[in-house]
């Protein structure tokens, strides 16, 4: 059983103190795999003593077992499966060659004829590659609008109409923020285009047009952090200003 596992189970066994330590423990786990217990109770400012009662209530022997078992979840967040490397760039492979073949004439007009197009990213790294889009669309003079925020949004709405389009970007396809607004533009009926990830979700549903990608997620091997490719986004962006140029050439 991992350490926050016990930490959890014999929560309510646990003082402030027992709290305390157990908090500069969970960030300084590799520090701590390496410390005596009188070192550890130094840096925490208490007895080893205190320590020691710490690890009793979460059932171990002693310090030894505290140390062994960082030493085993240490071990287990060093490992990476290779693999991953080889499926990530697979994925984005398919996303190029996805949005390669497929017919996006319906949504290169709406964005070709809008009097504006505002594009709107879930997240940090969605709201980089909508200005990534709107560098791109510029070599065209195809100027994008991104908004900032929801308060932007509720400004802007107050104003759009059935001549704007709207880009949406997102990884799931079911942000609260971006769901809110698709259902305000569908009740207008204005073009909304979307980007998220494969499979059936709100925007997947809701979009005049809907690009999607398959993407794996993965531990990075440091704590349970997990990691999904964000190139996806950009390359999208990408093959959208090729296919935005194709279609003016047609």
């Amino acid at each position: 059983m991992k350490l926050e596992e016990l930490v959890y189970k014999n929560h309510d066994k646990l003082n402030d103190t027992d709290l305390y330590i157990w908090q500069y423990i969970l960030h300084h786990k590799r520090q701590c795999q390496k410390m005596t217990i009188l070192e550890l109770s130094q840096v925490c400012n208490l007895s080893h003593t205190r320590i020691l009662d710490f690890t009793k209530k979460l059932g171990m022997d002693g310090y030894s077992e505290l140390k062994v078992h960082l030493k085993w979840e240490l071990d287990d967040e060093a490992k990476f499966d290779e693999q991953m490397l080889d499926k990530t760039i697979v994925e984005l492979d398919d996303t190029l060659h996805r949005v390669r073949h497929m017919d996006l004439s319906k949504a290169m007009k709406q964005i070709d004829e809008a009097k504006r197009v505002f594009v709107y990213g879930t997240g940090v790294v969605q709201q980089n590659a909508a200005f990534e889009m709107k560098r791109e669309f510029a070599y065209r003079q195809k100027i994008l609008y991104v908004i900032n925020g929801r308060v932007e949004i509720d400004t802007l709405l107050r104003s759009v109409s059935k001549d704007d389009v709207f880009i949406i970007i997102s990884l799931s396809g079911e942000n609260e923020t971006s769901t809110n607004l698709v259902k305000f533009l569908n009740r207008l009926s204005i073009p909304v285009i979307s980007i998220c990830k494969e499979g059936d979700n709100f925007l997947s549903r809701n979009s005049d047009t809907c690009i999607q990608f398959k993407v794996s997620s993965f531990k990075t091997g440091y704590h349970d952090s997990f990691y999904s490719s964000t190139g996806h986004f950009f390359v999208i962006a990408n093959m959208m200003f090729l296919k935005y140029l194709e279609y003016k050439s047609s």
